[in-house]
């Protein structure tokens, strides 16, 4: 007879644990329908471009591989790999004036509104120091690769400092990012 009365005193239970979490995640999605401001078309053009570029140039020598083998592209690896890697730095600062990085914020959501606040400045304070790291040692390791005259192993020697320069450069972009959410943070005062 108990199992009988505690049967639906278990499914009450789990239908308000799932309506509770339903409600959270509602609430989430709210929280992160903010207006958020258009990315720079420079930005938009160059990082798209690249990312364009690349897939033209697998697609052309996965083609010529399969129909016309003597006319493969040697250079097109190493220059699919640095459109790429130039794309994907560039795109840090949009990311990170938008808010679209990577993150978790099941835990930081379930925080009192000012601990919200104050994890939000962390993070962007601490986003700016990284960045500012990224740029430095970003540098050191370009400039020693264009003092020592450092290239790619393929056949066209491509200087290895355009490759390495792109950690500064999305270090760079990624900083001024940090530095206009700070100033929004600064004028809107919160979050």
């Amino acid at each position: 007879m108990q199992n009988e009365n505690t049967a639906p005193m278990k499914e009450q239970e789990t239908s308000r644990v799932h309506e509770a979490l339903r409600k959270k995640a509602q609430e989430d999605l709210e929280a992160e329908s903010h207006a958020i401001p258009a990315s720079n078309p420079f930005e938009t053009f160059v990082v798209g471009g690249l990312a364009f570029l690349a897939l033209v140039l697998c697609s052309y020598n996965v083609l010529a591989r399969h129909f016309f083998p003597q006319h493969i592209l040697d250079f097109v690896e190493e220059f699919q790999v640095y459109f790429v890697i130039w794309a994907v730095f560039l795109s840090l600062g949009t990311l990170t004036l938008t808010d679209r990085h990577v993150k978790s914020d099941f835990f930081v959501n379930m925080f009192s509104p000012a601990m919200k606040t104050f994890v939000a400045w962390l993070a962007d304070i601490l986003g700016l120091i990284f960045s500012v790291v990224i740029v430095y040692y970003g540098f050191e390791v370009a400039y020693q690769a264009y003092e020592f005259g450092d290239v790619s192993t393929t056949m066209l020697r491509t200087p290895l400092w355009i490759y390495f320069a792109a950690l500064p450069a999305g270090g760079v972009v990624m900083g001024i990012a940090y530095i206009l959410r700070l100033k929004r943070k600064l004028i809107g005062g919160g979050a």
